[in-house]
């Protein structure tokens, strides 16, 4: 039996819509406490916030051309060519020639150089590792099910979202 997710209950009790609200604010308040905390790692490592996204987004997905990551991170390809300039001079990212097109530029992250700097994750990474580690699997599968449709649901408003900039 299937569930039809798009219609809602008629009389919804409260405490489950409680729940959502609470659920709604504490996603809003741990994206920012995120933001908050990448921004500061940012700052640390005398980065932009955008130059440690590129970075991550390298990291995470691989090689891209100068082009794709611009697509990616949302920017012109004269941001994304200054943001390269910066990040190859820093040493955390390398441009390499395309093999199959020798006039597009792969843009790869300096993996050694990464290591071998200090990370201020490791402690971030560690204390949630204790966290996830309290959770049953059941818990745990639960958890990864709903990352994967907040990031795809993520991903699909990003893609909505319009191209120009509009005043608030």
């Amino acid at each position: 039996m299937s569930r039809d997710f798009s219609k809602k209950p008629k009389d919804q009790p409260k405490h489950r819509k409680n729940l959502r609200t609470e659920l709604q604010y504490l996603g809003q308040t741990a994206s920012t406490e995120t933001a908050l905390f990448h921004q500061k790692a940012a700052e640390y490592y005398g980065l932009g916030i955008t130059d440690m996204k590129a970075v991550s987004t390298l990291m995470q997905e691989g090689h891209m051309t100068a082009g794709q990551l611009a697509d990616r991170l949302s920017l012109t390809t004269g941001a994304v060519t200054n943001l390269i300039d910066r990040l190859e001079e820093r040493g955390v990212v390398q441009r390499l020639v395309d093999p199959k097109d020798r006039r597009k530029v792969i843009v790869a992250a300096n993996v050694k150089a990464i290591a071998d700097s200090r990370n201020i994750y490791e402690s971030m990474a560690e204390t949630f590792d204790k966290v996830v580690r309290s959770y049953s699997d059941a818990e745990l599968r639960f958890l990864v099910d709903y990352y994967k449709k907040s990031i795809e649901l993520t991903q699909k408003e990003i893609a909505r979202l319009p191209k120009t900039r509009r005043p608030l």
